[in-house]
């Protein structure tokens, strides 16, 4: 070879590069071991086999669409940060007990800050 990297991009075959002893393989390289041998070796070497189970697929939670699609990345204190997770902690404690139908998100968290924040806002133009 010359030293340098063919260029992919070139149309003319390089005549230094003889690849006329390459060919795609025939067909499968041997015989398979059959099942029997298989067994009887690990055996021997110490590994017996488990029987199969059947296993039943996991259970899947019903998903909830709740529309909130678009990311929001804010940098927080991390007591701003431990009080929603406080928050989100205590309404899942209501989740389980049956006070609420479904589990809160962060999201869900923001967006009634958010009202909250807003009502307070409209009321202090209100006093005004």
């Amino acid at each position: 070879m010359s030293g340098t990297r063919p260029s992919v991009f070139s149309d003319i075959p390089d005549p230094e590069i003889d690849i006329s002893g390459f060919a795609p393989k025939g067909g499968p390289e041997g015989r398979p071991v059959p099942d029997e041998t298989v067994r009887r070796v690990a055996e021997d070497g110490g590994f017996p086999s488990r029987p199969l189970r059947p296993r039943a697929p996991p259970p899947r939670r019903p998903t909830v669409k709740s529309g909130r699609t678009v990311l929001l990345n804010a940098r927080i204190t991390q007591r701003a940060h431990d009080r929603f997770h406080g928050i989100i902690e205590s309404e899942r404690i209501r989740y389980e007990r049956g006070e609420l139908m479904h589990r809160v998100t962060l999201g869900e968290i923001v967006e009634r800050a958010l009202a909250a924040l807003e009502r307070e806002m409209e009321q202090t133009r209100r006093e005004k």
